[in-house]
């Protein structure tokens, strides 16, 4: 079951659109910035997978914030 959680789409790490290589990317983002967790999240009407750092992630939508299902989080 997925998640939906919120984020400002301006603060996405990157935007790809294949899975595969957005969980590459992230893989190797992470590995570079060890503290921080990440989240790879598509929305209901995007074609691009897009990677935000987990902590900026919200339960309800605030001001600039879309909807975004979880896919994976690293």
């Amino acid at each position: 079951m997925e998640t939906r959680i919120f984020f400002n789409p301006g603060d996405s790490i990157a935007n790809i659109h294949d899975y595969n290589e957005a969980v590459r990317k992230g893989q190797i983002f992470k590995r570079e910035r060890r503290n921080d967790d990440l989240v790879i999240a598509k929305g209901p009407d995007d074609e691009e997978y897009a990677i935000f750092y987990a902590k900026d992630a919200a339960k309800e939508p605030g001001k600039g914030q879309k909807p975004y299902d979880i896919k994976n989080t690293l």
